[in-house]
């Protein structure tokens, strides 16, 4: 019988910096402890999600406290060659780090911030779907790399979590060029898959203290599930991500196509879910006051019921049984497509400078003294703009 992978679940109800450290250790403990993952002697990379520079509180990128428990953690246990970095679509490690005020964190746990401006070509013989990568030179300097995500709601591949966050190695410039070269959720995804396969990560953390559902993922609305993930499988983790918010993993690209690369696995009957409890926490499913537990085992319709939330709002429209159905990325062109709400739009252009397409989908048609216009027959679908707008003004429909 093939050995399950596992899949911690942490309850963590806050982001004050003791509880997210002590869950952030037990679930790591959990997985066999840190010296399971790493070597003392490699260059190890902290990878969270800097999609922009946005407030904590907005859910855009991952927490500071979860990022400063994995910092303090290696540091605790004699990892000295640490630096951290990601590569948003918009702005800079730098001004991300600043934003949620990182930086001071990094200096003292001895944390660098990795190199994520420069690029460097790297060659993948052995990809599927992508020969070759663009990657921050941060990336490929590092021996190891833990992946710190957020849970979150995407417009293209309805949830971005594990599998997803690794985009956030190829530089920013290049991104909106790769949505072009991968241009539907499946090839897209894949390509994805084929990132994780080049890179060596190690384990995947996930920020669910405050998650974002609806207009993900950088203008959606936080809300509250109350909780962490960890796993050596980034699949696995976004398949019970995928569960906790009453989505079938099925309908979610970087789970099939992960699978499917070999990556990691979506199926529950695969999976073993352990809920872990730090010291101090009460167990839910007891009464207050009684004894909490180290860690016990549940099954999948247990993780919803005391985790779920049915009412997380993504994106769970199926594919109708009729001949167009074949043909998805035709029937994502003729239902899904960004809409600018002009009473939010400022004429900022971004969404126009991070449209991947030649001769551009979405431009300022009718001057920059109204909304930019799209031309829907070039549009991908790729969802850059909606992504990148800083003022939430674009929303898919």
């Amino acid at each position: 019988m093939t050995e399950k992978v596992k899949v911690i679940v942490v309850p963590c109800d806050s982001y004050e910096k003791e509880p997210v450290y002590r869950s952030v250790k037990a679930g790591i403990e959990a997985l066999g402890g840190i010296e399971t993952f790493l070597d003392k002697s490699e260059k190890i990379l902290v990878k969270p999600n800097f999609l922009s520079a946005a407030l904590p509180e907005k859910a855009v990128t991952t927490h500071p406290t979860v990022i400063e428990a994995v910092f303090r953690i290696l540091q605790e246990e004699g990892y000295f060659h640490v630096q951290y970095g990601d590569s948003p679509g918009h702005g800079s490690c730098q001004a991300a780090a600043g934003k949620i005020g990182l930086e001071e964190a990094a200096e003292r746990y001895g944390v660098k911030r990795a190199n994520m401006e420069e690029e460097v070509l790297t060659s993948f013989p052995g990809g599927k779907t992508a020969k070759e990568f663009h990657f921050a030179k941060g990336i490929t300097e590092a021996d190891a790399i833990i992946n710190v995500c957020k849970m979150k709601t995407h417009a293209l591949e309805r949830v971005t979590g594990a599998v997803k966050n690794v985009y956030g190695f190829i530089c920013g410039a290049r991104k909106a060029a790769g949505h072009v070269k991968y241009p539907n959720a499946s090839v897209f995804a894949r390509a994805l898959a084929d990132i994780h396969r080049c890179t060596d990560i190690r384990l995947h953390i996930m920020d669910g203290i405050t998650a974002m559902e609806g207009n993900g993922p950088g203008s959606g609305t936080p809300v509250n599930m109350k909780v962490l993930l960890l796993s050596t499988d980034p699949v696995a983790l976004d398949s019970v991500f995928c569960h906790m918010v009453y989505l079938d993993p099925q309908m979610v690209p970087t789970c099939v196509q992960g699978q499917a690369m070999g990556i990691g696995t979506y199926k529950e009957e695969e999976i073993q879910i352990t809920e872990v409890f730090a010291s101090g926490q009460k167990n839910r499913a007891n009464e207050a006051g009684s004894e909490t537990v180290t860690s016990r085992n549940l099954i999948m319709e247990e993780m919803q019921k005391k985790y779920g939330n049915p009412r997380f709002d993504v994106d769970r429209t199926g594919r109708k049984k009729t001949f167009l159905s074949r043909y998805s990325d035709f029937m994502t062109r003729l239902i899904r497509r960004p809409v600018i709400e002009k009473e939010k739009c400022i004429r900022c252009g971004i969404c126009v400078s991070h449209c991947p397409v030649p001769g551009k989908a979405v431009d300022f048609k009718k001057g920059k003294e109204q909304p930019p216009v799209y031309d829907y027959k070039k549009c991908i679908r790729c969802y850059c703009c909606q992504e990148m707008c800083p003022k939430h003004a674009i929303k898919v429909k």
